[in-house]
Order: structure tokens, then sequence, then C-alpha cells
């Protein structure tokens, strides 16, 4: 008997107070503005089965508000969390070319050699996602799962599930409450899953 297909929508939380800057572990909240969006956004994806997310407060708390709200299950994971940026960490993109120029100018160039100072490697980075789609497939909430995670993470995600180098993904543009949506179909290696932009809310 063949599995049913899986559908995952992986969902950017909205935007976030202060000013733009390298959110990794920083945690900002999310502004009545992004909470707005990603409430748009969850009503295009329509009912999930389930919600996994980042631990993150932009995400977490308002994927606890939206299961309460349509008692869907929801679960933290950890492994969900933003790319960490090391030293950058919290800092804005005029802040870093004043301290490092030449190492931001190498991280946008090619992300995957030249990681910032004391940040996560992209071979870990990698890793843990390519575990954390494997741990969504096989979470007893199947049918239809809503993700609520980061833009650095979904560009991870669409570099592999698209089969591309990562620094390729790098620059693509995931606006915050940027919805993905991606079918996986069991037990057939040939299938290669698809990924559906759903559009920023």
């Amino acid at each position: 008997m063949k599995s049913a297909p899986v559908i995952i929508d992986f969902l950017r939380h909205g935007q976030v107070t202060g000013v733009p800057c390298f959110n990794g572990i920083t945690d900002p909240p999310l502004t009545q503005g992004g909470w707005d969006a990603m409430t748009k956004a969850c009503e295009t994806s329509q009912r999930a089965d389930g919600i996994i997310t980042s631990p993150l407060r932009r995400c977490a708390a308002f994927a606890h508000e939206w299961g309460k709200k349509h008692q869907i299950p929801v679960t933290i994971a950890p492994d969900w969390r933003e790319y960490a940026f090391g030293l950058w960490d919290g800092r804005t993109t005029e802040e870093i070319m004043t301290l490092d120029p030449q190492g931001l100018a190498a991280f946008w160039q090619d992300p995957t050699n030249h990681p910032p100072p004391h940040g996560e490697s992209m071979a870990h980075f990698q890793a843990r996602i390519a575990a954390s789609v494997q741990d969504a497939l096989h979470t007893p909430a199947k049918g239809h799962l809503l993700v609520v995670t980061h833009g650095g993470v979904m560009r991870q995600l669409a570099a592999q599930l698209l089969q591309r180098p990562f620094q390729e993904m790098w620059s693509m543009d995931i606006p915050p409450a940027t919805l993905l949506r991606t079918v996986f179909i069991p037990g057939i290696k040939t299938a290669s899953p698809k990924l559906f932009y759903m559009g920023p809310a």
C-alpha cells in the first residue's frame, strides 16, 4: 500500500521590530503588521493537521496562538531555528561593513566557504535542515503540515529541494510572511519534491 503524499507549508515569520539586521539567534518580537501578515498567509495555506515551529519567539508566539485558535497540535523543533550569524548576530549591514567589510563581501559571494566569524558552518546548517525535513515527514500529524521558520532556513531548504548550490539561493527574495509549499511522495525515489511559491501575504 502506497503512502499518501505529504504537503508541507513553510512560513517565514512576519516583520519584526527594530531596524533590519542579521537576526539569527537575536530574537525581536513581531510587529502587529507582521502578525497580521502571518495570519493572512495561514488562511491561504488552509487548515494544517499539525504545526512545527522554530523555538524563537518571532515564530513560536504566532504558531502557538494559531494552533490554539484552530485546535491544531504544535511542536517546537529547535533545529528549525535561524542560521546563527556568530559575531554579526543582531548587527546591521552598515555596522558589519564598518567592522568587517572583507568578511561581509566574502560571505555574500560565497557563504558556504566564508561564514561569519564564530557563525554556524554551512555544512552543519545544511545537515540540520535536511534532518529536520525527515523528522517532519515522520511526525504523527501527517497529511498537511505547517512549519513556521525563517528566511535563511527557507533558502537552505530551496537549495536542497531544487538541488542547487546554496550560494545560488542565498540571494533568493523571501520577504517576511512568505509561504513556500512542497509535496513529498513517500516511497517513490524518482519523484523529486516540488517547491511552490505561494507568495508573501
